[in-house]
């Protein structure tokens, strides 16, 4: 691979290439009418891993007000989120695929079957890379309701 050596950008900003930092390809300006190349950079992709997360525990939920966790990862998943009651009963399990990084599931305190929920709950996300690059990342948490 071969970057430009000149500066080819005429226009205001002063980024010529981005490479991105959890791995993958870099991105240059080409030409004068602002056409991007793409380039692998040889650099191995960086694991799936959380960035950030908001998955407080509400005290009540429902159909009307679900629970809404947001995690932030690196990169874009597909994604399982299973709900176990105070025995270690699966009761609910979600499934999702982010096309951006964060996993946004919704649970209105229903299980599989349809009814409704009440207690101490474990949480467990299971996200899988899109990219197929690094293992499985596992997150999990505790919540009680009502």
């Amino acid at each position: 691979m071969k970057l430009p050596v000149t500066d080819q950008n005429t226009g205001g900003s002063n980024g010529r290439w981005a490479v991105d930092r959890f791995g993958g390809p870099i991105a240059y300006l080409n030409g004068t009418y602002g056409e991007v190349s793409i380039v692998p950079s040889g650099v191995p992709t960086s694991p799936l891993a959380q960035m950030e997360a908001q998955a407080h525990s509400p005290s009540v939920i429902g159909r009307s007000f679900p629970w809404t966790p947001v995690w932030q990862l690196n990169k874009p998943s597909t994604w399982a989120l299973t709900l176990a009651n105070s025995s270690g009963k699966i009761v609910r399990t979600l499934t999702g695929s982010s096309t951006g990084a964060a996993v946004r599931p919704a649970w209105d305190g229903t299980t599989d079957s349809g009814g409704a929920t009440g207690g101490a709950y474990t949480w467990k996300l299971t996200a899988h890379p899109r990219d197929g690059q690094g293992p499985d990342l596992t997150l999990s948490g505790t919540m009680t309701l009502g």
